[in-house]
């Protein structure tokens, strides 16, 4: 069904079996990949990432984005005594807060704000729900399943996902997409409301540079696009569905592979 208020850490905890988009992101890669991470190897280190989480609670949950995040004042060259006790003094006021430097807060508040002035970006985070959780079980594998979505408005059928990004030009978002995988995501999470019996209509992805002048774009995905992210996840699933069964977790092909050079490469 569909659930309210599921804690961010409770929703991504490390669970064997369960389907989501980044299990089935692991499981593409290899079931190696898969059955390491839900052991508990280490995920490298991102500030890309922390960067993403930081804009979505900004720009969809801002009271929790106020009480979550402190900006952390230029201290100057910390070498010096002063500065870093000035420094550490700071950060034990601020104890159990995630930090934001103020380069960084200074341009996610103008990612926000480059949203918010957008005529059809602004009106799509209206009237809906931010982080809704949905749990169903996949009915060719038997697998639990779920997922937790960025924003979504009932009334509209729709769901939206804020994706920040270097560069939002379709030429760019279109690499982004295959890159990323974001038509297994659309894909997936269109099945999750299906199988959640509240099917939707319009999944749209609103891409925000991290740069001046914060630039925005607003995305959905072709039928085809659907399609294929319809066969990747279910491909995936039946993967990991095997490799439950059989216990067995391979990595890469034993065997030596040929490659060729992409179409974009001179």
């Amino acid at each position: 069904g569909i659930i309210r208020g599921v804690p961010s850490d409770v929703y991504h905890a490390r669970q064997i079996g369960i389907a989501s988009k980044s299990a089935l992101d692991l499981v593409h890669r290899s079931p190696a990949h898969y059955k390491a991470w839900v052991d508990g190897a280490e995920e490298e280190p991102s500030d890309a990432l922390e960067f993403g989480s930081a804009f979505h609670t900004a720009l969809l949950e801002p009271d929790t984005f106020a009480t979550r995040y402190a900006v952390e004042p230029d201290f100057g060259d910390c070498r010096r005594k002063e500065n870093k006790a000035a420094r550490d003094a700071w950060r034990a006021e601020h104890d159990g807060a995630e930090l934001l430097d103020a380069t960084d807060a200074r341009h996610i508040a103008g990612m926000v704000a480059a949203v918010h002035a957008h005529p059809l970006a602004s009106r799509m985070i209206r009237g809906g729900e931010a982080e809704v959780t949905l749990r169903w079980i996949d009915e060719a594998t038997g697998l639990p399943c779920k997922s937790r979505v960025d924003y979504y408005v009932p009334g509209r059928r729709l769901v939206v996902d804020a994706k920040s990004t270097r560069d939002a030009s379709p030429e760019a978002f279109r690499k982004s997409v295959a890159n990323f995988r974001y038509h297994v995501q659309d894909a997936f999470y269109r099945e999750a409301f299906r199988a959640c019996g509240a099917p939707i209509e319009h999944f749209a992805f609103i891409a925000v540079e991290k740069l001046p002048p914060y630039a925005v774009a607003v995305y959905a995905l072709d039928p085809g696009a659907i399609a294929r992210g319809q066969a990747a996840a279910r491909t995936d699933l039946e993967t990991l569905a095997r490799c439950l069964q059989e216990n067995t977790w391979p990595g890469y092909p034993a065997e030596i592979h040929t490659l060729d050079l992409p179409p974009w490469a001179d």
